[in-house]
């Protein structure tokens, strides 16, 4: 989680992107890493950098005036 958990649309937790890092170097090369909470194509484009095989953006799509954009923009 890169929000506190409880409810949709909190502002991403930066600092929770190093952890993606560091799990990332620390594991086998198969883990599956997937991140939730304030998601959106500047954070996702973070995370996916860091490692993260799986983005989770519920209020950046649903909220988005075009929801195919919106999830366009988070394939990086």
């Amino acid at each position: 989680m890169t929000v506190e958990p409880g409810f949709g649309g909190q502002k991403f937790m930066a600092d929770c992107a190093e952890k993606i890092k560091i799990i990332k170097q620390h594991a086998t090369q198969n883990l599956f890493i997937q991140v939730d909470g304030g998601i959106n194509a500047e954070t996702g484009e973070i995370c996916t950098k860091y490692g993260a095989n799986s983005l989770v953006a519920g209020s950046y799509i649903y909220k988005a005036e075009n929801i195919k954009e919106a999830i366009s923009s988070l394939k990086h």
